[in-house]
């Protein structure tokens, strides 16, 4: 038991070798892209043994997989995070376009595989699955009190996120353009406007 003049000083555990090939696999891909970049040049960037590699992924796929999971599973946890985090259907629909333009602007890189790469696997579709089940029904509770348009769950992303999308789309490809979360408000009102139920 630590007495009045001792000090304890908290140890946190170093990344484990997983977490070091998904930073540097981010880092590359999202950087040069996957196809212009080695499963060894990974390996190196992380510091880790060619053992430790393959004892975590077989091979430059299951890599980019892994960190397409990843990168997904971080960004609709957020997603959902803000719906429940607001009371009206106008505060969250705004809230679910600033949620994609910040995380968009903190993970360029992580933004870059989203878009170059969609693996095929049970994983992905599972969690899809989980996601869009928690968004419709939040969807349709909303469309039962007269506050949203009743609408299938694509036409809903196209309209509620797909101008957000195209615009971060373009800004990946230069810096020349302002950043995303300077046309939050603009981007947040359209998406509103447009999915909100016309009572008029």
């Amino acid at each position: 038991m630590c007495k009045d003049n001792c000090s304890m000083t908290a140890t946190v555990a170093p990344p484990s070798a997983r977490d070091r090939l998904l930073g540097a696999a981010l880092d590359r891909f999202g950087t040069d892209g996957p196809v212009a970049v080695s499963l060894e040049d990974v390996r190196i960037q992380a510091g880790v043994s060619v053992g430790a590699l393959y004892h975590h992924f077989e091979d430059k796929t299951a890599l980019i997989d892994a960190l397409y999971l990843e990168l997904t599973e971080d960004f609709q946890t957020g997603f959902l995070a803000e719906l429940r985090r607001h009371a009206t259907a106008e505060s969250a629909v705004k809230a679910g376009v600033a949620h994609y333009l910040r995380w968009v602007s903190r993970n360029r890189a992580g933004a870059r595989v989203l878009l170059g790469h969609r693996p095929d696997h049970d994983a992905l579709k599972e969690l899809n699955r989980a996601f869009l089940s928690e968004l419709k029904a939040w969807w349709n509770t909303h469309v039962h009190y007269g506050a949203l348009r009743p609408l299938s769950l694509d036409l809903v992303h196209a309209l509620w996120l797909g101008p957000a999308h195209e615009y971060t789309r373009q800004w990946l490809d230069t810096r020349g353009k302002r950043s995303p979360v300077a046309m939050t408000g603009v981007l947040a009102d359209a998406a509103w406007n447009t999915l909100k139920e016309d009572r008029g």
